[in-house]
């Protein structure tokens, strides 16, 4: 919890002791020769301001790519961070010359995409203003490389995109289904993410994770793209020190608009149970869903009041379900900090490694199933993973976000605080050689429909290349836990191997809208490493044909649409009509979209809606107007009445001898009246033609004849 302000005070000494004349110790690295030495001096980062260039505790340093182990690594003669690659002949890093951030002080979270070819990289440095440590504040930078396979070297592909203004004690990357990019961080007291936008260089503003609580100054957050029976997501984890002392979780469904988050998740609240030690992977093709998160507790702090048999490192596990469990991977007693995990694919374990003691020391391992977490066997600090004698001060354990499996091994990286100096160590995953791995992933098609990528099973040597000397009788097989009961593979599900290769075709699965893990056997073959497929519920389409013009008024009508599953289709609509069942009814003059549907079932997928629009013109109207009655000049005013078929009201006008207030008529002289009714028309009807009746001059004219005498 405090380690930041120790490494705060290391960087002070550090600065003081080069402008002294440097580091002490060896100007290479040594030979450890110790029996209690594990592991591989690599070389000196000595350089200032840069103490721990493997943390921070969230980001991942390393990655695996054609058939290589890579690495961000500073480099004391450029200044800058860079990408390295590992030669597992000699166990010596390599340096490309290729840089990823040119500013000594940042430290950089990496994630490779095998199926884009690219790297993502957001390097960033510093400290919230409202927190301890170093006042250097660095924004955070977004960068995407490309790679060439046949020069073996990485390109960068535009210029650094701020993702973050100011600085932060780290920033964590993933990538979701749909292509959007997102990190994370805290920053002000706040969870914060943030997202790319229409392309990869292009991001949104930062915001704060909807209902997340005030944090300490001293949380952090990481996040990880993960897949469950509910599809796949983005999920964040973060530590709250402010009572009550917790940890969260919140997802974001793929394809969801970005500020629309699930409900937070507490994962457990209790007195000093949150720390900002959190390290957060997912196997990607795992229909489990299950997300795995190496944490640490507060409990061992002052004033916590626990005793050192209880838990200072937790293995934390999300189900399928949203419930949590966890197992100790380490007591107060034990006194591990700074835990990393990594997920091997092919043995179904978890790899954790952690720290021990608190300040520095070695790095040492634990491993439990994957589906039973269980530390039990290993009491105590676990297995040394890298350890000297020479390198007293080993910290932050660094690895990749990947998977790992019986192909690549696997590899952690650290650095002595000391000296300065990297060590890593690597170990090979396999099992007996020639060992069946999968050279593909199938692509599942729908329900009785074979494979749309057949499965390739290829016998491989300790190098990794195919073992053409194989032959032999290889079965694929269905994990039933993985999938929904009663599925199955249908078809050819086993075939002679030749020249250490199985090509599996003509397979279909019997049940629809599931995720399998798919896994291949044969005599004598051990490390064998499972691949994951969907199978997906029939697609089907709507036929809704285009609808006719409409006029206000006119009567309701029935909709007609058919989807190809045979499954009914519903109806809905907006604009000026309403949708009861299948009868549409016009509301009003302008338009009208109507929307079909059909949401699917077990065995269909939801259809593309279609949508069919037509326009509604207002209605005609007439004026019905009665011939005015015979008046005199000189008769007393009187009334007049018209009604238009629409029910609205009438106005009157008059020309001539005649006034007309309202539908009162005042005759004015003798000669001709003109009485004009008019209706104007509303939103819905268009304006009646006017209707005009006249008072002539002979019903007007009443003379009076004087007698003569």
């Amino acid at each position: 919890m405090h380690n930041r302000r120790i490494l705060f005070l290391w960087s002070i000494f550090a600065g003081l002791l080069l402008a002294l004349g440097g580091w002490p110790g060896p100007a290479s690295p040594p030979v450890i020769n110790a029996a209690a030495d594990v592991g591989y001096p690599d070389f000196s980062y000595q350089y200032t301001g840069v103490v721990t260039p493997t943390g921070e505790k969230p980001q991942s340093k390393l990655w695996y790519n054609d058939g290589r182990w890579w690495a961000s690594m500073f480099n004391r003669t450029s200044h800058t961070h860079r990408i390295y690659w590992l030669n597992l002949a000699n166990q010596t890093w390599n340096d490309t010359a290729v840089d990823l951030d040119t500013r000594a002080q940042t430290k950089a979270d990496v994630l490779w995409d095998n199926a884009a070819q690219k790297l993502y990289v957001v390097s960033g440095g510093g400290s919230d203003p409202s927190g301890s440590g170093t006042t250097v504040a660095y924004d955070a930078w977004f960068m995407r490389y490309s790679y060439n396979p046949q020069t073996h070297s990485y390109s960068r592909d535009f210029n650094p995109v701020v993702v973050r203004t100011g600085g932060g004690e780290t920033v964590v990357l993933a990538k979701d289904t749909t292509g959007m990019l997102w990190v994370t961080f805290t920053q002000g007291n706040q969870v914060y993410v943030n997202h790319s936008t229409t392309a990869d260089n292009t991001w949104a503003t930062p915001f704060v994770i909807p209902g997340a609580r005030t944090l300490d100054p001293d949380d952090i957050s990481s996040i990880v793209a993960y897949r469950d029976k509910n599809g796949s997501s983005v999920g964040v984890l973060w530590s709250n020190h402010v009572t009550p002392s917790s940890m969260y979780f919140a997802a974001h469904k793929d394809g969801d608009p970005p500020a629309t988050w699930q409900p937070i998740e507490s994962i457990y609240s209790e007195q000093c149970a949150a720390d900002d030690h959190i390290d957060l992977k997912a196997v990607q093709a795992d229909p489990s869903g299950a997300i795995f998160a190496a944490v640490k507790t507060s409990f061992g702090d002052n004033g916590c009041g626990h005793a050192n048999t209880d838990p200072l490192l937790r293995l934390v596990v999300r189900r399928p379900d949203n419930t949590w469990e966890w197992a100790t991977f380490g007591t107060i007693a034990d006194a591990h900090t700074r835990p990393v995990l990594l997920l091997d694919t092919t043995n179904r374990r978890v790899y954790m490694f952690a720290t021990a003691p608190t300040s520095c020391g070695a790095i040492y391992m634990k491993s439990t199933s994957m589906d039973t977490l269980d530390f039990s066997g290993q009491p105590g600090l676990g297995e040394p993973f890298i350890q000297s004698n020479t390198y007293t001060c080993v910290n932050n354990a660094t690895t990749t976000k990947q998977t790992v499996d019986a192909n690549t091994g696997l590899v952690v990286m650290a650095s002595d605080e000391n000296t300065p100096w990297y060590l890593h160590n690597y170990r090979d995953l396999g099992g007996a050689f020639p060992r069946l791995v999968f050279q593909n992933t199938p692509a599942g098609g729908q329900a009785g429909s074979p494979f749309t990528t057949q499965p390739i099973v290829v016998a491989q040597d300790s190098a990794g290349h195919t073992n053409s000397a194989f032959n032999g009788l290889v079965t694929l097989s269905i994990d039933p836990s993985s999938g929904t009961a009663g599925a199955a593979l249908v078809g050819t599900v086993s075939v002679q191997a030749v020249a250490g290769i199985a090509t599996f075709s003509g397979l279909a699965i019997s049940k629809a809208g599931v995720s399998y893990r798919l896994s291949a056997s044969a005599s004598g073959q051990t490390g064998v490493e499972s691949a994951m497929f969907d199978v997906d519920r029939t697609s089907q389409t709507i036929s809704f044909g285009s609808l006719p013009s409409r006029q206000y008024g006119d009567p309701s009508f029935t909709l007609s649409a058919s989807a190809s599953s045979g499954l009914p289709v519903s109806f809905s609509a907006t604009g000026n009509c309403a949708v009861s069942g299948a009868t549409l009814a016009i509301t009003g003059a302008g338009s009208c979209a109507v929307r079909a549907s059909q949401a699917g079932n077990a065995n269909y997928g939801p259809a593309p809606d279609v949508i069919q629009s037509f326009s509604i013109g207002k209605a005609n109207q007439a004026i019905s107007f009665a011939p005015l009655p015979h008046k005199h000049f000189g008769d007393p005013p009187f009334t007049i009445s018209a009604v238009a078929s629409s029910g609205l009201a009438v106005s009157f006008s008059a020309t001539g001898d005649c006034t007309v207030v309202g539908n009162l008529v005042t005759i004015t002289g003798k000669n001709l009246c003109a009485i004009r009714a008019s209706q104007a028309g509303s939103v819905n009807y268009n304006p009646a033609p006017d209707v005009t009746e006249y008072l002539n001059d002979k019903t007007l004219v009443n003379i009076p004849i004087a007698s003569a005498g």
